[in-house]
């Protein structure tokens, strides 16, 4: 919507402060809390809570990109739980205010960033918390471009166009492709913990005594929750992350070393050779998504141009994903932990980006048009060549007059069908008989000369005098390919002018 009047800038200053000094306070609340709850612990020894807030603040700082040093140790890998509830925070607060050009997104995200540096100067000497600041701006920025009330001041121009169209629906693909990839990610996280859970257990009841100490691990590990689920991600699209030096676990491939007795590692797969399996269920399931995204292009030319841009931003997504969910743990071994950014952007670019656009290109209207029109035209090939290959059947009578002439018999002698009480006809050619089983025509046409015969009996008389009758109006220089035109033609059967019908018969001997 269009905003005529300007939001007061302390309402601003206020949106971008209250959702970082409310995830702030939590956590210190919690971490003092704990310590209460573990105060007569000989580990404790002289710490007091003043400390413990100073430590939790350092370690709240790694969720916007800060570090925590404690005891010579440098604590880097963020806590994503924690930055997604303060961006789903900030997003609360944002849209209850307009936002209606550049110098409010200014207020906002300034204020943010000096929010978190000025929280951070609480934490332990040698703690980093400018790189934080940093980190909570670019936060709310996004925070800010994600909201809905904002005023069309963003990208005016742009986007309108047909080159800024093209990248604008090639970062939402991308966007598509990376959460579908997440939602892998967090499918085999989940079965990985049902997998691993008795070994989880196991680590778990091996140090934790009392309720409370397990309930505050818990958290812990929940606040690294979203993080696991990116490196289950960089395992199953075969990038694999590292849980200390020289280890890599990996779809391709498991390499493994001693690890630190944190419950939720329980998970983690057994070395050996991998499991490619999963990265070919990954590239399946991307092809589908893209199957159902090409119907919103009709043009191809704007599916290639829109998917080489996805690639590329799928690509810069996956080094981003690598880079929040990279860091230390602790000291020499475990300083290096999650994926690398260089091999999560190829492997999202080539297991992410490009099956999507393979489905676009499978599934766009002009190739599915192409692929039934070949199938047509397969089919139409086939049915041709089963037509070709048919031999034809025999029928009528002529067909069985040539099967007579093969058989021995005289081409000038033509063949009268007749009709015998069981329905074959039969022939009469020079001296013999020979019986034929003709086809429907041929029946016909003997039934007809049936009604012409006084007496069935007596068929081989009459048939004998109607060929003498005849032979006798054959020219005498009837040749021999004459008859054999007359033959071709097909047997003549006798006609009422050239059949005695027994009426007649009768009249002569009268």
């Amino acid at each position: 919507m269009i905003v005529d009047r300007r939001t007061h800038p302390l309402r601003l200053v206020a949106a971008a402060v209250q959702p970082i000094l409310a995830g702030w306070a939590i956590v210190v609340i919690l971490g003092i809390f704990s310590y209460t709850l573990m105060a007569d612990s000989p580990a404790l020894g002289a710490t007091t809570w003043q400390d413990v807030a100073a430590v939790t603040t350092g370690w709240w700082l790694t969720a916007f990109g800060g570090s925590l040093h404690f005891d010579g140790v440098a604590i880097t890998l963020p806590p994503l739980m924690i930055t997604l509830l303060t961006f789903f925070a900030a997003l609360a607060f944002i849209r209850r205010r307009a936002v209606k050009d550049w110098i409010d997104v200014s207020i906002i995200a300034i204020s943010s960033g000096v929010a978190v540096a000025a929280l951070g100067l609480l934490a332990p000497a040698g703690s980093n918390s400018w790189t934080a600041g940093l980190g909570a701006a670019v936060l709310s920025l996004v925070a800010i471009l994600a909201s809905k009330n904002r005023t069309d001041w963003f990208a005016t121009g742009i986007f309108t166009s047909a080159p800024g169209r093209a990248i604008y629906d090639g970062f939402v693909l991308a966007r598509r492709a990376v959460l579908t990839g997440i939602g892998l990610g967090a499918l085999g996280l989940v079965t990985s913990l049902v997998v691993g859970w008795s070994e989880i257990l196991r680590i778990n009841d091996y140090y934790i005594v009392e309720w409370h100490s397990g309930v505050l691990m818990w958290l812990f590990q929940i606040a690294y929750l979203p993080t696991v689920v990116l490196w289950s991600l960089a395992y199953l699209i075969g990038a694999g992350f590292a849980v200390g030096t020289g280890t890599i676990f990996s779809a391709f491939g498991v390499t493994a070393a001693p690890l630190p007795a944190i419950p939720i590692l329980g998970a983690l797969p057994q070395p050996g050779s991998g499991a490619a399996w999963v990265v070919v269920i990954v590239v399946a399931i991307l092809i589908l998504r893209g199957m159902s995204e090409a119907r919103a292009f009709p043009d191809m030319i704007e599916v290639f141009i829109t998917g080489l841009i996805q690639v590329a931003a799928t690509a810069a997504m996956g080094a981003l994903l690598a880079l929040i969910s990279h860091g230390s743990i602790g000291p020499q071994r475990m300083s290096v932990t999650g994926p690398e950014a260089p091999t999560m952007a190829l492997h999202s670019a080539v297991f992410l980006g490009v099956p999507l656009v393979l489905g676009m290109i499978i599934g766009h209207r002009s190739t599915v048009a192409a692929f039934r029109a070949s199938i047509t035209r397969a089919g139409d090939t086939v049915r041709g060549l089963l037509t070709k290959n048919k031999v034809p059947e025999p029928s009528g009578a002529a067909d069985a007059s040539w099967e007579s002439v093969r058989d021995g018999g005289s081409a000038l002698s033509p063949v009268w069908p007749d009709v015998t009480t069981d329905g074959a006809a039969q022939a009469t050619r020079g001296t013999g008989v020979q019986t034929l089983t003709t086809e429907p025509s041929a029946n016909a046409e003997a039934a007809e000369l049936g009604e012409s015969v006084a007496d069935v009996d007596n068929a081989p008389e009459e048939l004998a005098s109607a060929h003498a009758d005849d032979a006798q109006r054959v020219e005498g220089d009837h040749s021999f390919a004459g008859a054999k035109d007359h033959l071709r033609e097909g047997p003549t059967p006798p006609t009422p002018a050239t059949a005695e019908t027994p009426a007649e018969t009768g009249k002569e001997e009268s």
